[in-house]
């Protein structure tokens, strides 16, 4: 098992290369003058421009600016914010906890939601529950964030007042965004652990389970079950970076402090480093994500070894 984790992170080392070569890329690739975007309609003298391009380091070359990002960048140093003049890493630091927060009780969701639904759905295949799952999922994955977001708080905010509209701090503030946000997960995931059952239930293991007369919950539990596992653990894992993603929205339209709100308002900001430091962030965890999914094959499937 160590030997697999040591490669996979020898395997990840392009991957954060390529990662940190395309969020410095951004800064360069935008038409203009970064400082003269950064200061937007508002009045700059020459010496403030000047500080401005020390700072971020474009009065030197192309190649010793990329070496100094990517060396301060493995030491934790993303630099430091234009506006605020606080380093990335803590801004970042103290908008983690909430998007966690979101982020987990989605994927929470999203995982029984999706995964009773599909099985429920493969278990009546054919019949109008069957029918009624795959429509909930066919409306979940049609439906946009910001507009489930949206016909949320419509209804049980401004409607029904069951719930608090904005804000962040208490159960009832992350019922609306994590549903919001697990809703289009849940979706995906039902169908993908709908035909993963059904290929599982045709198996000749599952046919002879049955005539050795075991009881249908038996069966279901603790042979279909299982074996669908490794396929709804990946999308899982995927689902990761679509929920990181998702939380930009999210955050935005139920005013929650996060990393996606960061992002949109450095964004807003024309705040060039701190836009890289969420987006490194973010391209970091995805990689460490799917690493963590690749070793849990072993403990979910013994047919699996990593040698």
């Amino acid at each position: 098992m160590l030997i697999f984790i040591s490669r996979r992170l020898v395997h990840a080392i392009p991957v954060f290369v390529g990662i940190s070569v395309l969020t410095f890329a951004m800064l360069h690739l935008v038409p203009g003058d970064p400082v003269m975007i950064f200061a937007g309609d508002k009045p700059m003298t020459e010496e403030r421009a000047v500080m401005l391009r020390h700072q971020l380091g474009l009065d030197r070359p192309l190649y010793v600016q990329y070496w100094d990002y990517a060396s301060h960048a493995l030491r934790g140093d993303l630099g430091v914010g234009l506006r605020s003049q606080r380093p990335v890493v803590d801004s970042i630091r103290e908008a983690l906890p909430g998007t966690l927060q979101l982020t987990i009780t989605a994927m929470l969701i999203a995982a029984v939601v999706g995964i009773t639904l599909g099985i429920i759905a493969a278990i009546a295949h054919g019949t109008w529950i069957d029918t009624a799952a795959m429509s909930f999922a066919m409306l979940g994955i049609s439906m946009p964030v910001f507009y489930s977001s949206l016909l949320l708080l419509l209804v049980f905010s401004f409607r029904l007042a069951w719930f608090p509209a904005t804000g962040q701090g208490g159960f009832s503030r992350l019922v609306l965004p994590s549903i919001a946000l697990g809703l289009a997960s849940s979706a995906a995931l039902a169908r993908l652990v709908r035909s993963s059952m059904l290929e599982v239930l045709r198996q000749e293991y599952i046919v002879t389970a049955r005539a050795k007369g075991l009881h249908a919950n038996t069966v279901i539990v603790r042979h279909a079950v299982k074996n669908m596992l490794i396929p709804t653990v990946t999308m899982l894992g995927l689902q990761i970076g679509g929920l990181l993603g998702g939380a930009v929205v999210t955050e935005t339209i139920f005013s929650r402090p996060g990393l996606g709100r960061l992002a949109v308002d450095a964004i807003s900001s024309r705040d060039f480093p701190l836009v890289q430091g969420t987006v490194l962030f973010a391209a970091a965890t995805y990689v460490l994500v799917n690493l963590v999914v690749d070793t849990l094959y072993a403990a979910i499937d013994p047919r699996i070894h990593y040698r």
